[in-house]
């Protein structure tokens, strides 16, 4: 997509992003990839399933139990035909200091097939309906099938890699994303959510939350796959970490932001979140909603959100002090002629546009959003 294409799109809308071509500068040490092979049968997955030691929940935004009763009994059927399932990749959660530690699996793919497990073999509430082969045994549940039956489907071999937990969370991103191929495939911030659990995934969706972000943003933001807490993500990642350290990609850098989030004690975070909320009414009052968005001229027509602008005014706002923010409230006319000065700028747009992750492109909007502002405070 062309710079000038960006500028056709919907107001109503946030505008995809043109990445550019920079390859990550610091390569991953193969060494650190930490992935096992457990030969595994179902009846194993089960017991640990029974044992509450599979978390099905792992925040990504797809749900357990999708499937329709229809779908969840071919899936048994196809045990019961002894047909081979696709392979389940898992997440392991551990604590290496305690030897006896069991630990908890994190579901990465395969959550509909081990739903359907849960369901038909622990729990026992769902019976088997319009099989194609094997309609004998419509209705039945797990334990009015054969003895022989069960047996066969508990000793069924499975292919399961486990993805231990001393894997780099950088790592297990640029891994996950490479497994993440099925039949719904997860954008970025559902891998970082359930790779984040606890303190980072819900300080992530409490800012997602806060009415002034929501309203600085239009409310326009959806929340479905998660694409508001991409937009507070980002800012913890550069609210965190200087934009002078970053280096591609831009994955990398948020993953690593997410875990500085999650050394943070309580006060720090308040005060995050406090500077967040500032910075957010700071947008609302200098641009009013026209937040966020591009403009090459005053009478220009609005444009959709822009993550990049976001990402640096957020930011660059949330820096400020509270009489910092006052003045350029006052100076509000003398920024926003800046702010369009610098939209009309090509190497400008194009760091906001078309080459986002780029290390000199973020580099450049951070650095033109400083100067502006700094041009503005000490007129």
């Amino acid at each position: 997509m062309k710079v000038e294409d960006f500028d056709n799109l919907p107001e109503m809308s946030v505008e995809p992003e043109g990445e550019g071509t920079e390859t990550i500068t610091i390569p991953f040490n193969p060494g650190l990839i930490r992935i096992r092979r457990d030969p595994f049968t179902l009846g194993e997955l089960v017991d640990k399933i029974e044992h509450k030691e599979v978390n099905f929940q792992t925040s990504f935004q797809r749900k357990d139990d999708l499937w329709d009763n229809v779908k969840q009994s071919r899936l048994i059927e196809s045990l019961l035909l002894r047909l081979p399932l696709p392979a389940f990749y898992f997440d392991e959660q551990k604590n290496d200091e305690d030897l006896y530690d069991a630990g908890v699996w994190n579901v990465i793919d395969g959550l509909q097939r081990c739903s359907v497990f849960s369901h038909f073999i622990v729990k026992k509430d769902r019976n088997l309906e319009n099989l194609e082969f094997l309609s004998k045994f419509n209705g039945f549940g797990y334990d009015q099938l054969p003895r022989g039956l069960q047996r066969q489907i508990m000793q069924t071999p499975l292919t399961v890699y486990v993805v231990e937990g001393g894997t780099p969370e950088e790592v297990k991103f640029n891994i996950f994303k490479r497994i993440n191929t099925g039949g719904l495939v997860l954008t970025a911030q559902e891998i970082r959510h359930a790779m984040n659990p606890g303190i980072p995934a819900d300080f992530v969706a409490e800012l997602a939350n806060i009415k002034s972000f929501k309203k600085a943003t239009c409310d326009i933001i959806k929340t479905a796959r998660m694409e508001d807490r991409d937009f507070t993500t980002r800012f913890i990642s550069f609210y965190l970490q200087s934009y002078e350290n970053y280096q591609p990609d831009l994955d990398s850098f948020m993953a690593k932001g997410l875990k500085k989030l999650k050394i943070t004690t309580l006060e720090q975070r308040e005060a995050i979140k406090s500077d967040f909320d500032k910075a957010m009414r700071t947008a609302i009052a200098v641009f009013g909603n026209d937040a966020f968005r591009k403009r090459n001229s005053i009478n220009d027509r609005r444009k959709p959100i822009n993550k990049p602008l976001f990402e640096v005014l957020s930011v660059t706002f949330a820096q400020l002090t509270d009489i910092e923010r006052k003045k350029l409230q006052e100076n509000k006319k003398k920024f926003k002629k800046k702010f369009i000065e610098l939209n009309n700028n090509s190497n400008f747009r194009y760091s906001i546009s078309s080459g986002t992750s780029q290390r000199e492109s973020v580099f450049r909007r951070f650095k033109s959003i400083k100067n502006i502002m700094n041009e503005t405070l000490n007129a």
